[in-house]
């Protein structure tokens, strides 16, 4: 069994509270009762069945209370399973995860600001699958396209510059790695680039004309100053150094606007300046991915919990009714239910007879 709402069982601590108090008060009254009198005479001077009705009030009362909150915790058991199934776009998004991202020139560092506009980006697009695509030296497939965006988030997470191992920076390889993952792709593709531009292998803007003649739309995001900053680390004693290079100067990574307005352009796409918390995805959302044609996409099948939540509320619903039930007279209760009637239809007759 699981709940769709745990935060309301606390609340069930609440008819324990309740049984502990009734049953303090039952303890005291018999405490003052016997004093009042002997057992004998209790029996002649107290209306016992009164008391055992109240007793059985409180039990029928709490066990309602104890049953709403069971049912406005959502238990649910057993499950089904669906496929997710939505209108949208393939979205690959490509993460640059090069030791240039550790600049501080974006706080709290370049890596960890793409992370955290990314995580808010999936809030603002449902419906459209996404995948991941981690590069430094080389790239590696993340997360393939999917609608389960938990998934998804769980990879962003783990995303480090030690995600690939081989340094530098191949933006090449990303592409390349877009293309064969976009391959079983049937909607409109989209490939986002978030980096800093620095680029020491290969030739990102010939892949990214392929890309286009696979019908790979390319946009690029450049994070970072285009003056630059030293690229700050953490020594095996957490002290923080700056990254050398072998004449011992401090690495300079500033930001390589030209090449990814050039990369932007070649894949038909556009380049943007990251800037604000989104770093500029959600303008890149409104102001271009709108536009584009959305198709049908399935998802992963996913596990449905059933709900359960019917029959302990059945349960308080009948608990309640029961307890305004004790002690009622029926009968009278069901002939003063009709006396309006048989008034009105007495009052008619003698209407008539006069």
């Amino acid at each position: 069994m699981r709940f769709a709402n745990p935060f309301y069982l606390p609340l069930l601590l609440m008819p324990i509270f309740l049984i502990l108090f009734y049953f303090r008060a039952y303890l005291k009254n018999s405490r003052d009762l016997k004093t009042f009198a002997a057992p004998d005479s209790l029996a002649k001077i107290t209306d016992l069945p009164a008391i055992t009705l109240r007793y059985q009030k409180w039990i029928f009362r709490l066990a309602g209370l104890f049953f709403l909150i069971l049912a406005l915790a959502g238990p649910q058991w057993g499950y089904q399973w669906r496929q997710s199934k939505s209108n949208g776009l393939e979205i690959m998004l490509a993460l640059d995860t090069s030791k240039s991202m550790l600049a501080c020139d974006v706080q709290p560092n370049r890596l960890e600001r793409a992370k955290l506009a990314v995580k808010d980006f999936l809030t603002r697009i449902p419906g459209n699958r996404i995948g991941l695509i981690a590069f430094a030296g080389e790239s590696f497939l993340q997360c393939p396209l999917t609608l389960d965006y938990n998934a998804f988030n769980l990879t962003v997470n783990n995303l480090s510059v030690q995600t690939v191992p081989r340094g530098g920076t191949a933006i090449n390889t990303a592409i390349a790695t877009a293309r064969k993952a976009f391959k079983a792709a049937m909607g409109s593709k989209i490939m986002i680039i978030i980096t800093d531009g620095e680029d020491h292998d290969g030739d990102p803007v010939l892949e990214a004309q392929s890309a286009a003649k696979d019908g790979i739309v390319i946009y690029t995001i450049g994070i970072g100053s285009p003056q630059g900053v030293p690229i700050q680390i953490k020594d095996q004693n957490g002290q923080i150094v700056y990254i050398k290079d072998h004449n011992g100067k401090p690495v300079i990574s500033a930001l390589n606007e030209k090449l990814l307005q050039n990369i932007a352009a070649a894949g038909k796409g556009s380049y943007i300046k990251a800037d604000g918390m989104s770093l500029g995805l959600e303008r890149l959302y409104r102001q271009k991915l709108l536009k584009y044609y959305r198709t049908a996409l399935s998802g992963q099948k996913q596990k449905q919990f059933m709900e359960r939540y019917q029959i302990p509320l059945v349960l308080a619903f009948l608990c309640f009714l029961w307890e305004l039930a004790l002690g009622t007279q029926w009968t009278g209760l069901v002939k003063n239910s009709f006396r309006p009637f048989c008034k009105r239809t007495n009052s008619s007759a003698k209407e008539e007879v006069v």
